[in-house]
């Protein structure tokens, strides 16, 4: 009985580690924060659109972001602000989380 309970207890916490600690591939760890909106791990390749002109961006993720100055990241790239970085865009409109 004390070998099954400490096998199922291994076996359990081992579990709990390998779902509860990875993060998804398909997700920035951190936060980006777009004027006062907060998104916390967005999703890579996903598009936030900020707000119309005077875009901050503070990029607390571990993926670069690309500005655009059109609303549904449409328009022309005109920044990328890396990781743990912030930038000011006063025609930004909307952000693309990348790779």
């Amino acid at each position: 009985m004390r070998r099954l309970a400490r096998t199922l207890g291994i076996l359990g916490g081992s579990t709990l580690l390998t779902l509860g600690l990875t993060q998804s591939a398909n997700a920035a760890v951190g936060n980006l924060h777009l004027g006062q909106r907060v998104i916390t791990d967005p999703a890579r390749w996903s598009c936030h659109t900020g707000g119309a002109l005077n875009l901050i961006v503070h990029n607390y993720t571990n993926s670069p972001v690309v500005v655009f100055d059109q609303p549904a990241c449409a328009g022309n790239v005109i920044g990328i602000v890396g990781p743990v970085s912030n930038g000011f865009f006063p025609r930004g409109w909307s952000v693309r989380v990348m790779q």
